[in-house]
């Protein structure tokens, strides 16, 4: 007669008892985290939305361990394998998307900016749009993807100068596509962090007209020995 040793009598109580963890319960049907039948899909269902990870427990007055962990019932033994196996999946593709939507909100952000018309595009007297602004406004239409294709002007906080700004902004798009395109217009509170052209010209004048003339220094040493021996030596002076 073959005789059980300790290793199978290990290995057969390992077994039950994973068995218990990952299926129906033999001692026991009853599971008070769930209201389902354990083995049950719906059971099994319940079971794969639990985190994986060690839970955060309190001994002696300490939470162990000190880091933030889950808390409450661990995973089945197949799901602590299975999670195990295919990790840093699902959570790294959670985290690539949380970095996607940042660059996406920073992105949107500068192209708002950069289709915005400033108060520098429109001119004071009748707020339509001087050269600057309208070459602006072309440049939006024909280079911004469709997507981004939008153009906002700044509030100056009057609606009535907003709305005549509103209306000349969508007759300049009218004329510029020739009413074959609908772009969406809207006023928005902005500041404006740019300059005129004409004060970076009169920067640039300033600048241009300070510049030094060019001029050489006195060359003295080697260069000056040898240019005297190349025109012979000094006669000597007489007394």
């Amino acid at each position: 007669m073959r005789k059980i040793g300790p290793c199978s009598l290990v290995f057969g109580m390992m077994v039950l008892l994973s068995g218990c963890m990952t299926g129906p319960h033999i001692i026991a049907n009853d599971d008070p985290y769930s209201n389902c039948e354990p083995g049950s899909p719906e059971w099994w269902f319940q079971k794969s939305q639990i985190q994986p990870g060690v839970r955060q427990k309190c001994k002696k007055g300490k939470i162990w361990p000190a880091r933030p962990r889950p808390t409450g019932e661990g995973q089945q033994f197949s799901h602590t394998f299975h999670s195990a196996h295919y990790w840093p999946l699902p959570y790294v593709c959670q985290d690539r998307q949380y970095v996607n939507d940042i660059l996406e909100v920073q992105m949107s952000n500068g192209w708002m900016e950069e289709t915005t018309l400033y108060n520098r595009h429109f001119s004071a007297d009748n707020q339509i749009l001087t050269r600057p602004g309208h070459l602006h406004l072309q440049r939006i239409l024909e280079t911004a993807p469709v997507r981004r294709r939008a153009i906002y002007i700044q509030s100056t906080r009057d609606p009535n100068i907003d709305n005549v700004r509103l209306s000349n902004v969508t007759t300049a798009i009218a004329e510029i596509t020739h009413g074959t395109e609908t772009i969406p217009v809207s006023v928005r509170v902005a500041r404006e962090y740019g300059r005129p052209a004409s004060e970076v010209q009169a920067i640039n004048a300033l600048y241009n007209s300070s510049i030094p003339a060019p001029r050489l220094t006195g060359t003295t040493g080697s260069g000056g020995s040898s240019a005297s021996a190349g025109g012979g030596a000094a006669p000597a002076a007489t007394p």
